[in-house]
């Protein structure tokens, strides 16, 4: 009898908090329409000549020494080659920052302007606690842990970093990615219940999937959730990869894939690794952490089985299927924290001097002093992944689902 009297009213509150977040991020959308992709410029003085690491192939090997590393081709291409590497294929991106447009108007519309949009922002996030909430508990950990099983080594390393590190320390956890789900499902497992907002990640999405049903739904669904969208078209000098690596610089956590892509285990079978390539904004996300107030922390961990519950077609790997797949066991290992404040100490005074050269003065812009320290905590990154990755039984926890296998049907023959 009385959830039969409290449910319509909490239905009642939940229709009219949707419709007034609709209308608010509506009406804050028509004043600043979004920024669907971030504006180029050049950015002041001199223009760094390494400021597109994304137009270089991701790092590959393992163990090797950056400069004799092999591109995913076959080319030999290391981090500071971008000019070498410029003439050799296209460049995707333009040289120097990226920013996006400030369309903030001034006086006294400037004020109401600024505290419209810090009304919205506390909307959104109130919005996005309740959001989280319901997610959490009624749909990811049922669907982990009762229609799948997950196990997790050394858990409270982790529920450690996020709970009880000293305030103000940046927490950056960097694991491998095998499939579209890893986000958000994996870290309902390895966050305990119940998920608060202010302890939550923050990750990086696909602008195409960010925005796939306009602004609105990404306010109210990604951003609330704590998630932010990244161009892969832009270089890691763009604002959007800013905005996220100053949450962690501000004691924040955020979570990357540094891998940057799916790597499920038939693809790494294939290739003879155990992890895929990894890209460069690792590095540049810790190296932007050396002006907080501690260290950053940075907690690996590699997880398995999450390639059953959305497997690729291996004939076709851009095909997943659907629905997700359930009756699966999720691993997960936590690694020892990764001590880098070794590399930040060692790279500071190279940097500085280099920003002084180049006249930049943002301590954004990435220069090829900078490149050298993102090279080396990626290369420090990849190791510890790898030493997790070697703990794993392939030939129980790699296995691919039969329904994408050769003449399950709908996936063709590899």
């Amino acid at each position: 009898l009385l959830l039969r009297e409290a449910i319509p009213p909490c239905t009642m509150l939940v229709k009219a908090s949707l419709a007034s977040l609709l209308l608010l991020q509506g009406v804050s959308s028509f004043l600043s329409p979004p920024v669907l992709s971030p504006a180029v410029h050049q950015c002041a003085g001199k223009a760094p000549k390494h400021a597109a690491l994304l137009a270089l192939r991701p790092l590959s090997g393992v163990g090797e020494p950056l400069a004799a590393r092999q591109g995913h081709r076959g080319t030999c291409v290391s981090m500071s080659s971008a000019s070498q590497a410029g003439g050799q294929r296209k460049r995707r991106v333009r040289k120097g920052n990226t920013a996006t447009v400030n369309r903030r108007p001034e006086g006294v519309a400037g004020v109401l302007y600024g505290v419209a949009v810090a009304v919205l922002k506390l909307v959104r996030d109130v919005w996005g606690q309740f959001m989280v909430f319901l997610f959490d508990t009624f749909i990811n950990r049922p669907f982990l842990n009762i229609l799948n099983r997950v196990e997790i080594s050394d858990h409270k390393r982790l529920t450690d970093a996020i709970s009880k590190r000293p305030r103000g320390t940046p927490l950056i956890t960097v694991s491998n990615h095998q499939s579209s789900l890893d986000e958000p499902l994996l870290f309902s497992a390895v966050i305990p219940w119940p998920i608060r907002q202010w302890q939550l990640r923050w990750s990086l999405c696909n602008d195409n999937m960010f925005y796939v049903l306009g602004p609105v739904f990404a306010q109210l669904f990604f951003h609330a959730a704590r998630g932010l969208p990244i161009w892969r078209s832009q270089s890691i000098n763009q604002p959007s990869f800013k905005e996220f690596c100053d949450k962690a610089r501000d004691g924040g956590w955020c979570h990357i894939f540094p891998e940057g892509r799916l790597w499920q285990p038939w693809k790494l079978r294939k290739e003879g690794r155990l992890l895929g390539n990894l890209r460069p904004g690792v590095g540049k996300l810790v190296g932007h952490c050396e002006t907080s107030k501690h260290p950053p922390l940075v907690v690996p961990f590699y997880h398995t089985g999450m390639h059953r519950i959305l497997p690729q077609f291996p004939a076709n790997p851009k095909k997943q299927a659907l629905p997700p797949k359930t009756g699966n066991k999720i691993r997960v290992r936590v690694g020892e924290p990764i001590d880098v404040s070794d590399l930040i100490e060692k790279h500071r005074g190279g940097r500085e001097e280099a920003r002084k050269e180049l006249g930049v003065t943002d301590g954004w812009t990435t220069t090829e002093a900078d490149e050298a320290l993102y090279a080396e905590v990626t290369e420090r990154v990849e190791a510890a992944l790898v030493a997790l990755a070697k703990q794993v039984d392939q030939d129980a926890e790699w296995q691919t689902h039969p329904s994408v296998l050769p003449g399950a049907g709908g996936g063709g023959d590899a």
